[in-house]
């Protein structure tokens, strides 16, 4: 029996909503307002109901959006207390849905679809009465569909590994680099780059071994569980401890409760009223069996393309992926499948005379040489993480990047709170260039010597952006 399981879920859950929807609130000017560098009401008029559903096409603007923050953050606040738990998770799914939506490049991430899967499937095990507390069992295909999303998370990072042929992960040297290269990596993940290379390996085989034969205890013998439960969790908390990926890893760990049931939790010393019986409801029961019959081979469609199926099927799902990747509420997991070997960084500078030119230096991302990696997760600061992407296959131009050039030219004060340091806090600069480096972590020695957690070598500078123009010139 899964009562207490579900109950424990379910709270955990609305605390992963209020942390999602607390960290967007205090970014959504920046990313999505009317001087945003995506501007949401802008997107969702370019745009039509069926290609970006949501709920900002009835109204959008500034007031709305923060508006969407608060209602989510009081409706995660009530599923933490138990109270009227389907509705809220109704409420919480279609209102994330519809920022995500609009989110572009900055929600775009597998933590978000797996934060909308998990609400809708939470929907099966979610009881419909006012309260959670005392609520019966949740109904086996519930849980059925709440286990089979935990184990496609982890099995399908795992076989798209394998299939996408990555000769680091091929030869376990995969962890050798990706502390480095980790979009913001912690210091402790400094720590980590230092280990020899036979524990790197050491952890390849282990992610292999979280990833694809743990999982498959869910549908094993009980006494399988635990030990899997534990494995588990102990790669999200190695992760959470060298790498900020927002409330991703959380929300994975707390998916992971499915592998116990209550006699588990009661064993760990949970203590909880006893829950009623579940009283088998015909038309209830047909649902939720339906429902997993359904969606069982739907949530396959996404993956499929990692297994190359044939050209006739591909065609034939092609209608069903498009509804999939506009709702994204059914996914495909490929966690770290290709590594990124090399870790190169944008350095935004400013000048007044063209001669001098002074650095901006943003809260998370590396930038100073001195600056430990710190924590910031279960927040995740947008733009800092974004930025990780902008010279992956040496794309130097992305719009939300371009317009935040032009804002620190003309508006900077739409755009300051991204910045620990700004050099020019009352007039914009006349110019701007980028500067372009590769950044490595130091050794023990270096890091001992300078003081200094990273190295950098200058590859180049862009064209400038002249205040005067906005348009670059050589």
């Amino acid at each position: 029996m899964r009562a207490h399981v579900r109950d424990l879920f379910l709270r955990g859950l609305g605390l992963v909503f209020l942390v999602a929807f607390i960290s967007l609130g205090r970014q959504v000017s920046v990313l999505y307002g009317a001087k945003g560098l995506l501007p949401a009401c802008e997107f969702v008029g370019a745009t039509s109901w069926t290609s970006a559903p949501s709920l900002f096409r009835l109204a959008c603007d500034d007031r709305v959006l923060h508006a969407g923050i608060w209602l989510g953050s009081f409706l995660s606040a009530l599923l933490v207390l138990g109270i009227a738990p389907r509705a809220c998770v109704a409420g919480l799914w279609a209102l994330y849905a519809s920022y995500v939506t609009v989110g572009q490049d900055f929600l775009s991430f597998q933590w978000d679809n797996l934060l909308l899967e998990s609400g809708f499937f939470a929907l099966f095990v979610a009881p419909g009465g006012l309260r959670l507390r005392g609520a019966p069992p949740p109904h086996p295909a519930g849980v059925f569909l709440m286990l089979w999303l935990l184990v496609r998370l982890h099995v399908e990072s795992g076989l798209a590994k394998l299939l996408l042929g990555d000769p680091t992960w091929r030869d376990l040297t995969a962890m050798s680099t990706y502390y480095e290269t980790a979009p913001l990596p912690t210091w402790l993940g400094w720590w980590a780059h230092q280990m020899p290379m036979w524990a790197h390996k050491a952890c390849g085989a282990f992610t292999y071994v979280v990833e694809l034969v743990l999982p498959l205890a869910a549908f094993g013998p009980r006494a399988l569980r635990v030990p899997a439960f534990l494995g588990m969790a102990a790669l999200q908390a190695i992760v959470i401890a060298t790498a900020n990926y927002g409330f991703f890893n959380y929300l994975s760990l707390l998916l992971c409760l499915w592998m116990l049931d209550d006699a588990h939790l009661a064993r760990l010393g949970w203590r909880a009223e006893p829950a009623p019986e579940r009283v088998p409801r015909p038309v209830v029961d047909t649902t939720h069996v339906a429902a997993a019959v359904l969606l069982v081979p739907l949530t396959v469609v996404p993956f499929l393309p990692f297994l190359h199926p044939p050209d006739a099927l591909s065609r034939a799902l092609i209608p069903v992926r498009r509804v999939l990747d506009t709702a994204r509420t059914i996914n495909a997991y490929h966690l770290f499948a290709s590594m990124t070997l090399v870790r190169r960084e944008v350095v935004i500078e400013g000048s007044d005379d063209g001669a001098a030119w002074r650095s901006y230096e943003f809260r998370w991302k590396p930038g100073d040489l001195r600056r430990a990696p710190a924590f910031v997760a279960p927040h995740q600061p947008r733009v800092d993480f974004q930025l990780w992407f902008l010279l992956l296959g040496h794309r130097h131009g992305e719009r939300y990047f371009d317009t935040l050039l032009v804002r620190l030219l003309t508006e900077p004060a739409a755009v300051a709170s991204l910045f620990a340091d700004d050099p020019f806090p009352t007039t914009p600069p006349h110019e701007l260039r980028v500067a372009f480096y590769r950044y490595r972590f130091t050794d023990r020695a270096g890091r001992t010597a300078a003081g200094a957690w990273w190295t950098r070598e200058f590859e180049g500078y862009s064209r400038v952006l002249d205040r005067e123009a906005l348009a670059p010139r050589k």
